[in-house]
Parts: structure tokens; sequence; C-alpha cells
């Protein structure tokens, strides 16, 4: 009877243990999915204002944001690479209408509707590494976000006074 007793509570353990290994494998792939997306979302629209647009100011804030979402990507492929997760490839049906609606802006909102999709895009940014980097769980990706996050806290700063600057004329 103890026999069988204890190896329940071995199998009941070791049944809790893989199921919170998959909770940490979801958890870290739900991460590097978003913030995979965000990056590439960010280095789109960037690509995008400096193609069109007219500000100088948001023309130079989309030149920061390919360098240093561009130095974002590889970190963060190789932090998922090394916890065995993929980031993906190509942005998802909800950040290629954003980008399709971004292209579609006539020339005197563009700035504008750039600007717009930043702050949104910065804000959600934040708070996902922010989140992952506190409650994560250990490893290379988790280690990335917290590196990864004083910069995209930099970027929603400058994104906010940069939208404020437009919004007082």
């Amino acid at each position: 009877m103890k026999t069988a007793l204890a190896s329940l509570l071995v199998c009941l353990t070791a049944f809790s243990a893989t199921a919170a290994d998959d909770a940490s494998k979801q958890h870290a792939t739900d991460f590097a999915s978003k913030a995979g997306m965000s990056n590439l979302f960010e280095m789109e629209a960037a690509r995008i204002e400096i193609a069109r647009g007219k500000a100088d100011d948001a023309k130079q804030f989309a030149q920061d944001m390919i360098k240093d979402h561009g130095k974002a990507e590889p970190a963060l492929n190789d932090a998922a690479k090394r916890d065995g997760i993929e980031l993906p490839a190509a942005l998802d049906a909800e950040y290629t209408a954003k980008l399709a609606a971004l292209r579609q802006s006539d020339a005197a909102n563009l700035d504008q509707a750039y600007l717009s999709t930043q702050v949104t895009a910065h804000e959600e940014a934040v708070t996902l590494f922010e989140s992952y980097s506190k409650q994560g769980p250990d490893g290379q990706l988790k280690r990335t976000a917290a590196k990864i996050l004083p910069d995209l806290r930099m970027h929603l700063t400058r994104i906010r006074e940069l939208t404020s600057k437009y919004q007082r004329g």
C-alpha cells in the first residue's frame, strides 16, 4: 500500500512538473511571438514613415526605430533560440492591417498616423516586456527582455513628447 501511494505521489509530482514546464514554455512562446511581431511592426512602420513622411523629427524617430529595433531583433532571435523557441517570421493579420492603414494614409496625415501607431505600439511593448521580465520563466529570453526594456521605455518617452508637440501645434 505504501509503495503504491509512493508511486502515485512520484507520478503526480512528475505530471505537475511537466505541466509547469509546459505552462512556462507556453508563456515564453506567447511572449516571443508578441515581442517578435511588435519588433517587426515597428521597423516596417518606420520604413513607411521614412519613405513617405514629411516631418523631419518623425522621420528621425523612424530612423532611430530601425536602428534600435534592428539591434533588438537578433538579440531576441538568439535568446528565443537558446530557450528553444522560434520567433515569428511574418506579421499576423492584426499587424498587417495596421500597416495597410498606415500605407493608405494620405501625405498630409501620415506623420500623425505614424506617431499615433508608435505611441500605442510602444505602450504595448513596454507592458509586454515589463511583465515578462518580472514574471516570465527564467531563461535567456527573460534576461533579454529585461535588457531591451529600458530602450523601449526611452522610445515611449520620446514618442509621447513628439506626439504632444504635434498636438500643441
